[in-house]
């Protein structure tokens, strides 16, 4: 008896010991699952926090940096609109199709050498009526290819052409090619061009934005907010305040926005350079959102942390399709640009 009673005793060590193990393992893996190379910092600082709007810094390890070296030299559509051999028009026909099913593709040409990365959100004027991009894509060198776009702005057919060109030379153009970059798009209207892509949603999105701005125009285009003296002021003093917070990070590779009791968005672009890029191009699109809408920043730190996790989590793990082509842009293998509206 004695025997058995002490191999029971063993049997039951072994479990309680197994049991423990296992429940360790487990533990582990939830750890292993939000390493993803960079983290948000968290940290107060004052720096990076002005009337309606708060940024977050997103940290990238030395590793994640290097993993994602190709993306260093990539030029941004601001810059690309410079370039020679660059240029975005009104979609070529090739005879196949009338203008009518041109609305919502534009053809993008790169001539140049330079690798050019264009984002869901750009906003580019002239052509026919301004549009924005509604994907994001990577051009290599000698490429030509179609884009899908919105309008975004609803009173115009015709084409403006170049500053001082003539009517004459306006008419007898065969490439009605845009003239030039505006900003990325508010979040509210990125969210809209996103998820419900769906056009008299993006105009009406585009209509209460202009509205409550008191951004008026003819043609009803959102770039209408240049002739807001009231929001110019307002988003010049934002842009101001933040637009060379990142100049001397260089392992910054993103950030969460918040106003209010609420988080904005985050955009993650894996290497400090292409960030430091799209920043400025996409403070724009917050800075609209938090003098449209925003409230003084009071978010708590365990909303924050929460939140933190779960874009690490999110980065990481395999999402459904539609959520990854949603907040994953992937080229060449490796994740581009990674966001959440």
């Amino acid at each position: 008896m004695k025997k058995i009673a002490f191999l029971m005793m063993l049997f039951l060590a072994s479990c309680t010991i197994e049991k423990t193990n296992t429940t360790s393992d487990n533990n582990s893996n939830s750890t292993a699952d939000l390493t993803s190379g960079f983290e948000v910092d968290l940290s107060e600082n004052p720096e990076l926090d002005y009337e309606n709007l708060r940024v977050y810094p997103i940290i990238a390890s030395e590793a994640h940096i290097a993993e994602h070296a190709s993306m260093a030299n990539y030029k941004n559509l601001k810059e690309a609109m410079d370039i020679k051999g660059f240029r975005i028009t009104e979609r070529k026909p090739f005879g196949r199709f009338d203008d009518s099913g041109a609305v919502n593709n534009l053809t993008v040409q790169n001539k140049s050498t330079d690798t050019i990365y264009l984002m869901a959100g750009d906003v580019v004027k002239g052509g026919n009526q301004d549009r924005v991009l509604a994907q994001d894509m990577v051009l290599p060198p000698r490429t030509l290819a179609n884009i899908e776009v919105f309008c975004v702005e609803h009173g115009r057919w015709n084409y403006e052409g170049e500053e001082n060109e003539t009517e004459e030379e306006k008419k007898n153009r065969k490439v009605y090619a845009f003239s030039g970059y505006y900003n990325v798009i508010s979040n509210d209207i990125r969210r809209t061009v996103k998820f419900e892509r769906d056009q008299s949603s993006v105009w009406a999105a585009v209509g209460d934005l202009t509205s409550t701005n008191n951004a008026t125009s003819s043609t009803q285009t959102y770039t209408a907010l240049e002739n807001s003296v009231d929001f110019t002021i307002q988003r010049n003093k934002y842009l101001s305040y933040f637009e060379n917070k990142m100049e001397t990070t260089d392992d910054v590779i993103g950030m969460v926005v918040v106003s209010g009791n609420e988080v904005l968005g985050t955009d993650i672009f894996n290497h400090p350079n292409l960030f430091k890029k799209q920043y400025k191009v996409l403070l724009h699109s917050y800075v609209t959102d938090a003098i449209t809408n925003g409230k003084s920043v009071k978010i708590s730190t365990p909303k924050m942390k929460i939140y933190s996790k779960k874009i690490q989590r999110d980065y990481k793990r395999k999402l459904t399709n539609v959520k990854e082509q949603e907040t994953k842009f992937r080229f060449d293998g490796k994740l581009v640009h990674f966001s959440h509206l």
